[in-house]
């Protein structure tokens, strides 16, 4: 499998497992040529995920966004994600590791704001 389809199946993992957990209206961000505009107060930046650092959206049971990154065997770093989230409130983030080994497995981690 190339990386491009070993991306494309483990996303797909992913949001199998976030459907079959109550996640629901999942938004998965195009990765292509063109990237978005960010404004900030200071300056603008091109980002080819949200804020450069999540592959999507949804919203879980409650219906509080959750932003989404998916890892294919591997685990995002941390601290750019709890970075992220200090002094914004009413969402969380979840780290996502899609693994393969004998069989696939998709790995969990919640960041909560």
């Amino acid at each position: 499998m190339n990386p491009r389809q070993r991306m494309r199946f483990s996303n797909r993992k992913a949001v199998i497992w976030l459907l079959e957990n109550g996640y629901d209206d999942i938004w998965l961000k195009a990765h292509g040529r063109r990237h978005d505009l960010v404004y900030t107060t200071g300056e603008w930046y091109r980002a080819l995920d949200l804020w450069n650092l999540f592959d999507g959206i949804c919203y879980d049971k409650g219906g509080k966004i959750v932003l989404l990154q998916i890892k294919t065997n591997a685990w995002a770093k941390e601290a750019p994600i709890k970075d992220f989230l200090v002094g914004k409130h009413g969402f969380s983030a979840m780290s996502i590791n899609v693994k393969y080994g004998k069989k696939w497995t998709v790995n969990i981690r919640e960041y909560k704001t």
